[in-house]
């Protein structure tokens, strides 16, 4: 497959997204999309906006737990979002076009 040429790259490389992937990518768990936003200082509105897109190209997968609320009986439900296979990929098609191009 040819990220470069299918937009997927660009996409990984918005600078944003490029940080909450990075976070992600780093992370031994999946992280809700709160704690996203406070490592990358991104509202976490547009973290959720950013995961939307990312998702639909297959980079990240998220799912939404329900848990328990501060100082409250009621749940609330997170995002839990973790990076998939496919990012590997591109980065790796990623570092090996900027390698044959020095």
């Amino acid at each position: 497959m040819n990220y470069i040429e299918d937009g997927t790259a660009e996409i990984v490389l918005q600078p944003a997204r490029y940080l909450i992937l990075r976070f992600l990518q780093d992370s031994v768990i999946s992280m809700y999309i709160d704690e996203i936003a406070k490592v990358v200082k991104v509202h976490p509105r547009m973290v959720s906006h950013h995961v939307d897109i990312l998702e639909e190209k297959g980079l990240i997968i998220s799912k939404y737990e329900l848990i328990n609320s501060h100082n409250s009986k009621r749940k609330v439900a997170v995002r839990l979002c973790s990076v998939t296979q496919k990012l590997y990929e591109v980065f790796e098609e990623i570092r090996e076009s900027v390698s044959l191009r020095k």
